[in-house]
């Protein structure tokens, strides 16, 4: 049995280290440590298994936030309206389950992120249910369509969407997991930035072919060790390589520009960073939402679905561009990690490779 609860502790060591390998994305780590402290306040808890802990009969769904930048002409049209759902996303896994008459044995992350991981957490503490030791990407991603659910072929649909304003929906088929995610994240901009989504209902044994295992607890110990390590002034960037041998560090330097636009539902920029050893040296970094794309010196480096981490060189802590951790001169250290097999395939590509976002971009190419 695999079955574990959760001390606090651990839970917030889980948003520390979720934070270093979501790649800038996966939600606010503070409104995280919030809703673990509320939980925790109340003496309840988290509690993760792995999926051969499921009844093998039973049903789970992926569960998270779909939203990002928006306008001012976006947030307008939510002017005046009253919250009046408290638990969006608790309304949406009911009205997911009432569509399908059934009910699920428990949730699987939609990515591996500071807010978005502990999304199943809290909704399974909440229905007495258990959220999976895993997720679908392996870190996070600006679309809902990359998901290694879809690169194994399981429906998006049908999934349900709900806001805080009280908004329900049900999407009873979808084209595709990219027609899918373009309904969820207009939804996202009509309701002031995001909403809740329910979506991928599947069985066990189909999860099993998509899920990327034991993720949660990874980050639960790159999380606790990364904070030990600064509390001690211990070097975090060994540290991070030594719990994930695989990760390799490819740029170490200050911020000399960062931008930063909102649009589309995604909040979309460049960062530019000089290296500390070559002043000749750039790296620049694009993202969406997470960063995707690296130029070392004007030439196409390391791209996703690969991670690209970035974090403070003396703290070893993530940052993101959702905030304002890219501040001129600031030391950070860039490291990558390869993608999981999965996201290798010639399908795994096509839905997370470079080209998915800009034709322009080259092929992807495995430099780790």
């Amino acid at each position: 049995m695999t079955i574990k609860n959760l001390s606090r502790k651990e839970a917030l060591d889980l948003v520390i280290g979720a934070k270093i390998l979501a790649c800038g994305g996966g939600g606010s780590d503070a409104i995280a440590i919030d809703k673990i402290n509320e939980i925790y306040d109340k003496e309840e808890f988290f509690t993760i298994a792995d999926l051969s802990d499921f009844q093998e009969e039973g049903t789970i769904c992926i569960i998270g936030m779909v939203g990002g930048g928006i306008t001012k002409e976006d947030m307008q049209l939510v002017e005046g309206l009253k919250i009046v759902e408290q638990e969006p996303m608790i309304k949406a896994v009911e009205t997911l389950e009432n569509f399908l008459d059934s009910n699920f044995q428990g949730f699987v992350a939609t990515e591996l992120g500071p807010y978005n991981s502990i999304v199943p957490l809290i909704v399974a503490s909440q229905m007495g249910k258990i959220a999976v030791d895993g997720d679908c990407c392996g870190r996070s991603k600006p679309k809902i369509s990359i998901s290694t659910t879809a690169v194994m072929d399981i429906s998006i649909s049908p999934f349900s969407i709900v806001n805080s304003f009280g908004d329900i929906q049900i999407v009873e088929s979808a084209v595709d997991d990219i027609r899918g995610e373009v309904i969820a994240r207009t939804a996202a901009r009509l309701s002031g930035g995001s909403v809740s989504v329910a979506r991928c209902p599947m069985t066990i044994s189909q999860a099993n072919t998509a899920v990327i295992p034991k993720t949660f607890s990874k980050a639960i110990e790159l999380g606790r060790k990364v904070r030990e390590a600064t509390k001690i002034r211990i070097n975090p960037i060994r540290v991070i390589l030594d719990v994930i041998p695989e990760s390799k560090v490819i740029f170490r330097g200050r911020v000399t520009k960062f931008s930063r636009k909102e649009e589309g539902g995604f909040t979309s920029g460049e960062i530019l960073l000089e290296s500390e050893e070559r002043t000749t040296d750039i790296l620049k970094i694009y993202y969406q939402n997470e960063y995707l794309l690296t130029w070392l010196n004007n030439k196409q480096h390391i791209s996703c679905p690969d991670s690209i981490i970035v974090v403070d060189t003396q703290t070893g802590y993530g940052l993101t561009p959702w905030e304002n951790d890219f501040t001129e001169g600031r030391m950070v250290t860039v490291l990558a990690q390869e993608a999981t097999e999965i996201w290798k395939t010639e399908r795994g590509l096509d839905v997370f490779g470079p080209q998915n976002f800009d034709k322009t971009w080259s092929k992807y190419e495995k430099k780790l």
